[in-house]
């Protein structure tokens, strides 16, 4: 499977180091669903949303482990489809570019309805307006560049800490234990919640797809991955418990619920504090979703299964420019979609959480297929115990919520299952333009600049 590609790539230059890419992955992780999402959910699913949160952290904590074992022993740019067409299979490799469009324009739409719902609390400007200059501000700085993108990520993750804690705090001291009662008011709704919980963890994606952009990836990855999961994680449980335990969830349901829970404890000023955190997670989440996802098209078009102009980048920005505006420019033809944001929360985490565990698949023969690489990773497990356990685990969580969606919200696994068809179609249809023996050697190899110890070569087994 280990074959090379010696024909000559475009790369993308090292430019952030433990700081910003923290900043980075935390602030895509906190992201703006933390705070339209639990309305909507708790109206419905009740106070059992702070074990819902709880229990989505569990898939999170396999996405985790994929992206560290993985990244520490091959970062390269589009991490999840390499890790996936070179360690499982082409075509389930291919999956990943082919869907991540419908992934990061309903990320944005989301992202975009949370933008308007709370800037109009600041300003009595039409919703639709706020969307669109939201979507031309982030589709501007990521074709600006990288580092542009962690300067502006760090100043607004700043702002989202300080906000986040402005709530959390004294909210802890308001919480009516009263009001955690009935826990499970509807178990169906419950389990749905845990599928769109697991939404706002898909930020320790953001890593495994910049592996050529970070300095010391090997052991950057790992430590930047333990660190922000503990960090997401606590603040997550903490907001969703001050936000059912303030207020008796039959009066929730909404996306801006947070900042009317705020108000009830806080001065006048409490609404507005919430607000502004939401808009500075509004701009940390799609200041990242372009950024991830136009490098796994670029990736995938530097092996021939996408059109060659994805692949290019700028002369001056250094950026995938064609594949950023592929990304960037759909959803404002698709603004009238942004209200569905639970159904668009359950499409993403179903669609994600099935492609890592085809990620897990490829982690299971890393050690066989590319021997070199997991050798010399900083971090990595013995292969008949951690990584069978890691394995295993995520197909029992992915079978999880296959059952839960399909049971609930079965549009939107039929949906998913029709797109994968019609990915298939496609598939056979690149490789009837192309080499077929070629575009395999291509999707089963890695880069010149992305192997190890190449002289002693890779097994072949």
């Amino acid at each position: 499977m280990s074959g090379a590609t010696d024909g000559p790539s475009e790369t993308l230059s090292s430019s952030i180091g433990v700081v910003g890419v923290l900043a980075l992955l935390v602030g895509n992780a906190i992201s703006v669903p933390i705070f339209v999402l639990p309305g909507p959910l708790a109206g419905s699913a009740g106070p059992a949303l702070v074990l819902a949160i709880v229990l989505a952290a569990i898939p999170a904590s396999f996405v985790v482990l994929y992206n560290a074992l993985l990244g520490s022993a091959m970062p390269v740019a589009g991490g999840l489809y390499v890790y996936i067409s070179r360690l499982t299979a082409p075509y389930w490799g291919f999956l990943v570019p082919v869907t991540i469009p419908l992934v990061a324009w309903a990320s944005l739409l989301i992202t975009a309805r949370g933008f308007a719902e709370y800037t109009r609390i600041f300003f009595d400007v039409p919703s639709t307006l706020l969307v669109y200059v939201l979507l031309a501000f982030v589709l501007v700085v990521n074709l600006i560049g990288l580092r542009v993108v962690a300067q502006v990520q760090i100043v607004f993750f700043v702002g989202l800490l300080i906000a986040l804690l402005t709530v959390i705090v004294p909210g802890a001291g308001a919480v009516d234990p009263a009001n955690y009662a009935p826990f499970f008011p509807d178990y169906g709704a419950f389990g749905l919640a845990v599928v769109a919980l697991f939404y706002p963890f898909l930020g320790f994606g953001l890593l495994i797809e910049l592996g050529e952009e970070i300095d010391d990836p090997g052991r950057t990855i790992p430590l930047v991955l333990g660190l922000g999961i503990g960090i997401v994680a606590l603040v997550y449980v903490a907001l969703i418990a001050v936000l059912v335990g303030v207020v008796p969830y039959t009066q929730l349901g909404t996306e801006a619920d947070l900042a009317l829970v705020a108000s009830r404890y806080l001065p006048w000023w409490g609404e507005y504090v919430v607000a502004a955190g939401a808009v500075f997670a509004v701009v940390t989440t799609v200041n990242t979703t372009l950024l991830v996802f136009s490098r796994t098209l670029m990736r995938a078009s530097r092996d021939g299964v996408l059109p060659a102009p994805l692949s290019r980048i700028h002369p001056r920005f250094e950026t995938p420019h064609y594949a950023v505006a592929v990304l960037g420019v759909p959803p404002f033809l698709l603004v009238p979609l942004a209200g569905e944001i639970v159904g668009l929360s359950v499409f993403i985490g179903l669609a994600s959480l099935t492609a890592y565990f085809f990620c897990a698949i490829g982690l299971w023969n890393l050690p066989r297929e590319f021997p070199n690489h997991y050798a010399n990773a900083p971090f990595r497990l013995r292969r008949y115990r951690g990584l069978l356990l890691a394995v295993l685990g995520g197909a029992v969580v992915t079978g999880a919520f296959w059952i839960v969606t399909l049971l609930q919200r079965p549009v939107v696994g039929v949906v998913l299952v029709g797109w994968f068809v019609v990915a298939y179609v496609y598939y056979r249809y690149r490789l009837r333009k192309t080499d077929r023996i070629e575009l395999y050697r291509t999707m089963t190899s890695l880069e010149r600049h992305e192997r190890i110890d190449e002289d002693a070569g890779e097994s072949t087994d």
